[in-house]
């Protein structure tokens, strides 16, 4: 049973990968994280969370997300059309478009992917006073 001042590790989940999904600190929720779009801070200029927690190969997190999650929609978007133009589907459009989002989607969804890898990584480690 939780106590009113805590969240279920359900919801604590969904409230650290929607802040992640709208590129804000997992932690606070705060924006403002990014130096540019292929570079984070080292810290949330808002509660201080230092996002690398001292690691080497922290970005692998990022890395499979960056690659995982463009697969998936690929995927899904590849089998629909070709479902819904079946027998004849538009084979120049599949081939073309399937090069078109795998080189466009890793780097557009690049930011979402860093701030779900973090978000996760704070939801299997939890934040301590030292982070």
């Amino acid at each position: 049973m939780d106590l009113p001042g805590q969240q279920s590790q359900g919801q604590r989940a969904l409230v650290l990968f929607s802040r992640a999904l709208l590129m804000r600190c997992p932690v606070c929720g705060h924006g403002g994280i990014f130096r540019s779009w292929f570079g984070i801070k080292d810290r949330c200029p808002h509660c201080g969370f230092v996002f690398n927690r001292g690691e080497s190969g922290y970005q692998l997190g990022s890395m499979a997300f960056d690659l995982v999650i463009p697969l998936i929609i690929w995927f899904v978007s590849f089998f629909t059309i070709l479902y819904l133009t079946w027998p004849d589907p538009p084979w120049n459009l599949l081939q073309w478009g399937s090069v078109a989002l795998m080189i466009a989607l890793p780097l557009l969804l690049y930011p979402i992917s860093h701030t779900l890898a973090i978000a996760l990584d704070v939801l299997v480690r939890p934040v301590r006073r030292r982070d």
